[in-house]
């Protein structure tokens, strides 16, 4: 891939073993709990039962060291999550962010090991991410179970990139109800959440009984009108990738536009971006890591969706120099004391307080943009038989 010559020679790759060695001194220190974040990137220290939204980072990057390395002691390694993901899928929370859970953990343990619990816990996960589908505002409400009236006309950015399970199901079942709600999910998104500017709104909320739009708000972001840096990340990879499932042009139009605001705000030469574009004094702001790896991975994806080379060079060289700077300002993939990949992630506490942390969803994300980086795309958001 063209991309590759913004890095040292051979510096991705081993990048990638050092990430291969730290699994591997994860899974004996994990069990089967799952990291989440963490300030100190000690995620032994607060692991979790049930994964949290997040918990399939964890076991997606079992699943991309399988695909590195053909190993089968990381498909044995992932199928020993089965049970936590069946509990989760019949009693746990289920929100919409089982896009999240399901494709990226069962959808690819099927894709790489024929697994029929996998199958089915794909085609459950997705049957219940459409229960969440509201037929007049025609978008996948977030949070809360479907049934509850709290919040039930409100959808966010970060869905974008729970539609992909539905296509899968689509894909795996045969039944086209799926990518319908995926493909009226984004069309309702790209005409709300995205601004003139193509900067976004986090979240997005509408009567959910007659579908009325009512106007859109930020609870990722600093306020409402700005921009939070990893809801813009969100979107760019999750519109390149309904794109790709429903080949629909105006999904990667709106990729594109996305991208362009991303990188111009974004600090030159692949710097890592503040954690929300439109803040009123940017001087000392913290950073977010992770939304610098999310949306090169969602530039990588675009650059393979278009003949225009120009665009694409541009989108592969950002993502390159975006690994470059991860790997040279916050990889600590080399140090044994902590079990994080990357630091400086933004992320609030749960009593919202904010700060710089190693992410699991940081980490998952810079392992895919690496690999796509060293010419293997693991695909894991999308599935076509």
């Amino acid at each position: 891939m063209t991309a590759v010559h913004h890095l040292q020679d051979g510096s991705v790759r081993r990048e990638l073993q050092e990430i291969i060695y730290k699994i591997d001194r994860n899974l004996e220190r994990f069990d089967l709990l799952f990291p989440h974040m963490s300030r100190s990137g000690r995620y032994g220290e607060s692991l979790n039962a049930d994964g949290n939204w997040t918990g399939s980072f964890w076991t997606g990057m079992i699943l991309l060291a399988y695909r590195y390395t053909g190993q089968e002691k990381y498909l044995a390694a992932a199928r020993r999550y089965l049970p936590v993901y069946r509990e989760r899928l019949e009693y746990g929370q289920k929100d919409h962010d089982l896009g999240f859970l399901y494709q990226l953990y069962a959808a690819n343990l099927y894709r790489f090991d024929s697994n029929r619990e996998a199958l089915e816990l794909t085609i459950g996960a997705a049957e219940e991410l459409l229960k969440r589908f509201n037929g007049k505002g025609r978008f996948i409400r977030a949070w809360g179970a479907p049934d509850e009236n709290d919040r039930r006309g409100v959808m966010i950015i970060d869905c974008m990139m729970n539609l992909p399970l539905l296509y899968t199901a689509s894909s795996l079942s045969g039944d086209p109800r799926f990518a319908a709600a995926a493909d009226s999910h984004a069309e309702t998104t790209l005409r709300f959440n995205i601004r003139p500017d193509a900067s976004v709104y986090h979240t997005y909320e509408f009567d959910p009984d007659t579908g009325e739009a009512l106007g859109g708000y930020n609870e990722g972001g600093f306020c409402d009108e700005s921009c939070w840096s990893r809801g813009q990340a969100w979107a760019i990879y999750g519109f390149a990738l309904a794109g790709r499932h429903s080949g629909r042009r105006n999904f990667i139009e709106a990729a594109e536009r996305l991208s362009d605001y991303f990188i111009r705000e974004s600090p030159p030469d692949g710097g890592i971006p503040l954690w929300d574009f439109k803040l009123p004094d940017p001087a000392g702001a913290l950073k977010d890591a992770s939304a610098a790896a999310i949306a090169a991975c969602g530039l990588l994806e675009l650059a393979e969706q278009t003949t225009d080379v120009s665009p694409a060079a541009r989108w592969r060289s950002h993502a390159a120099a975006v690994a470059t700077t991860l790997r040279r300002e916050c990889s600590a993939t080399g140090d044994e004391a902590v079990e994080g990949l990357i630091r400086n992630c933004y992320a609030r506490e749960p009593d919202m307080k904010q700060g710089q942390f190693y992410t699991v969803w940081g980490d998952y994300f810079y392992m895919e943009l690496l690999m796509k980086l060293d010419s293997l795309d693991p695909q894991m958001w999308t599935y076509e038989v």
